[in-house]
């Protein structure tokens, strides 16, 4: 009999134009047992490929690099208007920039954290959400 591994509990979608930083983030979720659909190098990838790549269900959460399309107003009426709209995200950013990201109210945003992301902090963050969440 062939071992199986067993299901991952999250599933999450990793947005970052940076393929190093998105090879990082996808090691340390992959260390805390999170299944990773779909990743993009940016929103806008994210929109167009949803479909594609979550025939199994929607993820659970999204972890996207801030860019300055999200205080663009043409896209946050994109986003509202996407499949993703309801799905909770985390910013990242440089650790400088951490308290001066502005999300837009349209955005269901559960917080922001610097890069590099530390692995206890993103995992506090997603528990944090999920037991309020219930």
């Amino acid at each position: 009999m062939t071992p199986v591994r067993a299901r991952k509990k999250l599933s999450i979608c990793l947005v970052d134009d940076n393929r190093l930083a998105r090879c990082d983030l996808a090691n340390v979720l992959d260390n805390m047992n999170a299944y990773i659909p779909i990743v993009c190098s940016n929103i806008y990838e994210l929109i167009d490929e949803y479909l594609c790549y979550t025939l199994k269900g929607p993820p659970n959460f999204i972890i996207s690099e801030w860019y300055k399309d999200f205080s663009d107003p043409d896209f946050v009426v994109i986003f509202s208007h996407s499949p993703l709209a309801t799905i909770p995200i985390i910013i990242l950013t440089d650790t400088s920039r951490v308290k001066s990201v502005k999300p837009p109210p349209e955005m269901v945003i559960i917080g922001t954290l610097g890069k590099p992301v530390n692995r206890k902090n993103l995992k506090e963050m997603l528990t944090d959400y999920i037991k309020h969440k219930k």
